[in-house]
């Protein structure tokens, strides 16, 4: 089973990259028009803001916090389930981070020199090449406002991947032939105890879409190890609690909750 998360700048050719590997390895795209069909209609936002929050910081938009974090567990969710299938492409959305524990996951990264990348979109989008400069500098500063806001991650850190491919000096095909004859190695093989691990994230990636959709929970953490579900984070009062209890307890494959809610109004007011 073969599971490997595609990241890169602008204009780096990730996403050319990640559609070649599809073709030429049978797996499955997920990107970001195959998440926003996902979860169109589960969150309340508009397909603009869900394009601005699926790229940029959070914490840039005029969007209320409780939907960011509803926002961010369903993409999550998605992303892991897309994850437990297998034989996927996984584009950007922290995607190798959400992973990161998972061993067998091959984690790749596009880079390129940033004349090289401005070129590029000035002929792909029709811009002046200030424009794309600019615009291809804007946008890997959101991307990586984004990664430090959900996953207090450094989006550029050579050490969040195992493979960073410059697409200033190899081609779209070159780069293909380079990953799918790593993916092909016993080291990147998901092994059932990686299967397992990401069963466990599913889980902990279901019971936290489930709070925050019901539930307003701050500095919430989530994790599960074979149906036992820990449970931290603040909300405002005891009803909020007992609420967040019992939506933990029904979802399906939660044998056990271990409940670390605390009722702090103050902490509810300041954490994110």
């Amino acid at each position: 089973m073969s599971i490997i998360t595609v990241s890169g700048e602008m204009g780096s050719q990730r996403d050319d990259l990640a559609r070649e590997l599809c073709r030429a390895g049978g797996l499955e795209l997920v990107d970001r028009r195959t998440l926003m069909d996902a979860v169109a209609g589960l969150v309340d936002i508009t397909r603009d803001e869900h394009q601005l929050l699926a790229e940029q910081g959070p914490a840039l938009l005029d969007l209320g916090s409780r939907r960011r974090r509803v926002f961010a567990a369903l993409l999550e969710s998605v992303v892991l389930q897309y994850a437990q299938v297998g034989q996927v492409a996984l584009v950007g959305r922290g995607a190798n981070l959400l992973l990161k524990l998972v061993p067998g996951v091959l984690r790749v990264r596009t880079v390129a020199p940033l004349d090289l990348r401005a070129q590029r979109l000035a002929r792909r989008e029709h811009l002046e090449l200030d424009q794309a400069r600019r615009l291809a500098t804007v946008v890997d500063q959101q991307r990586r406002a984004y990664i430090a806001h959900l996953f207090g991650a450094d989006w550029g850190s050579p050490l969040n991947y195992d493979l960073v491919l410059n697409m200033g000096r190899l081609s779209v095909e070159q780069a293909t032939a380079c990953v799918l004859d790593l993916a092909a190695h016993a080291d990147f093989e998901v092994s059932s105890e990686g299967r397992r691990l990401i069963t466990d994230l599913v889980l902990a990636g279901r019971v936290r879409r489930e709070l925050v959709s019901a539930v307003d929970v701050h500095a919430l953490e989530v994790s599960a190890e074979g149906g036992s579900v820990r449970l931290e984070g603040y909300v405002a009062d005891q009803a909020d609690q007992r609420r967040a209890l019992a939506l933990a307890e029904a979802v399906e494959g939660v044998e056990r909750v271990q409940f670390l809610l605390e009722v702090s109004p103050a902490m509810s007011k300041f954490m994110p």
